[in-house]
């Protein structure tokens, strides 16, 4: 039985296919969509991204207008204000989907690889553990691996948040964490090994 979240996540990645093979389809951008939003807003998903330039998460998944309920902070981390907005969007929009997207070649994180944090002290904090934990553990890329696990962390955070925990164990919302390729457009689902 295919649930709404797991259409929801079809949804995301079909559009991601149609980005990454120059077939986007540009849905919902247009005057009709704009008066049908106007009064109020039902995005489908919240994507917790990083606020890079390179990543616009309606244009990577091919979606429009409304679709989803995006929260972009420096190396895609969750402090006490994203985590307000992303339940916000969870418990009052009805958003069926949360994803923490990074990115390849995130500066944020290799800031911290490189113990460069001026000027990203609190954003640096959050990010740390995962850094630590590719450090510790020897990886041969570990800029790449620490951009993983610092989602995956991210995606742990929020299902231990009481209200989202409540939610997923009401089966109205998913998290989900993935890793966005840069030069080829793909978003890739991570999970733990």
């Amino acid at each position: 039985m295919t649930t709404k979240k797991s259409k929801v996540l079809d949804l995301l990645i079909e559009g991601n296919k149609r980005f990454v093979n120059n077939k986007s389809e540009n849905p919902n951008r247009n005057e009709e969509r704009r008066k049908a939003i106007s009064s109020k807003q039902s995005p489908f998903a919240i994507i917790v991204g990083c606020s890079d330039s390179r990543v616009s998460p309606e244009i990577i998944f091919d979606v429009g207008l409304g679709d989803l309920f995006v929260v972009r902070v420096a190396g895609n981390v969750i402090g006490s204000i994203e985590l307000e907005s992303i339940e916000y969007s969870a418990l009052n929009l009805n958003s069926s989907i949360i994803l923490v997207l990074g990115h390849e070649n995130c500066r944020a994180v290799n800031a911290v690889v490189q113990n460069k944090t001026a000027n990203l002290e609190k954003i640096a904090e959050l990010i740390e553990p995962s850094v630590k934990k590719e450090q510790e553990s020897e990886t041969n890329n570990i800029l790449e691996q620490a951009i993983k696990t610092n989602a995956l962390n991210m995606k742990d955070l929020l299902e231990k948040s009481p209200n989202i925990e409540k939610l997923i164990q009401d089966k109205k919302i998913e998290v989900h964490a993935a890793y966005y390729n840069l030069k080829t457009g793909l978003v890739e689902l991570l999970s733990k090994d």
